[in-house]
């Protein structure tokens, strides 16, 4: 057994695994298919060098069905990313679909190109398909999941202490600030709201994140963070169900 796949039979990559998939609610974030319709897997959207595969941030990785897995990593035909270059027809059934698995007899010869899988003749059917669009909500929840990772991963984190000497370390954004506070699992953070006219941070109650890594307390100090600046219900309703299915 090769070291990466003992890597991804380790107790610790299964519990990791699944905390991504609750935050996800079980579902695939590019189909939208169930853990009861679909196998579902944890995705890394980056890779970072040294460390093990649950070492990341949850905002690191995704839920995706297999087939879609397989899709991110170019094993299988991808369901998006394809191009239009021009429609042809052919006068009869005289053309075969090049789309894998498909084979059908077709008229309208499709000429798509995809950047990593070249040129591919599809019939009308499968066309749709080919250039189908990711669901607005999966969007916003990527893009989310992307800020969240860049935070945790910033550069920008300082180290310091109380007036107590208590030592911490901290992050800004948007002129708002996090803090995180312990070691070995046993952290708790505060963030500080930064407003208008003010020349000093108000930080507020501290809350404990025990039993959660480093990337997750950043994460979940972050969302908190996100959660207060927000005033849409929508967003609020989102970042309050991100951190409770993480915390």
């Amino acid at each position: 057994m090769s070291t990466i796949k003992k890597f991804y039979r380790n107790s610790a990559w299964f519990e990791f695994a699944d905390k991504v998939k609750a935050r996800d609610r079980y579902t695939c974030l590019k189909c939208q298919r169930s853990n009861h319709e679909v196998v579902l897997q944890a995705h890394h959207t980056n890779y970072l060098e040294g460390k093990l595969p649950w070492e990341y941030a949850i905002s690191d990785c995704i839920s995706l069905c297999k087939g879609c897995h397989a899709r991110e990593h170019g094993l299988i035909e991808p369901n998006t990313g394809w191009s239009l270059l021009s429609i042809d027809d052919l006068g009869d059934l005289a053309g075969e679909c090049e789309r894998a698995n498909c084979g059908t007899a077709i008229r309208y010869e499709h000429q798509t190109y995809h950047p990593n899988w070249g040129y591919k003749i599809v019939g009308s059917t499968c066309i749709e398909h080919l250039t189908k669009k990711d669901q607005e909500l999966s969007g916003k929840i990527l893009n989310l999941y992307k800020v969240i990772s860049n935070f945790v991963h910033s550069e920008k984190w300082v180290r310091g202490n109380t007036k107590n000497n208590k030592p911490f370390i901290e992050n800004k954004y948007n002129h708002h600030k996090v803090r995180i506070y312990g070691e070995s699992n046993n952290y708790s953070f505060q963030i500080a709201i930064k407003e208008n006219g003010i020349r000093w941070y108000d930080y507020k109650d501290i809350i404990s994140v025990r039993g959660h890594s480093l990337e997750e307390a950043k994460e979940l100090a972050f969302i908190a963070l996100k959660g207060t600046l927000v005033e849409d219900a929508t967003e609020k309703n989102l970042f309050r169900s991100l951190y409770k299915n993480i915390k």
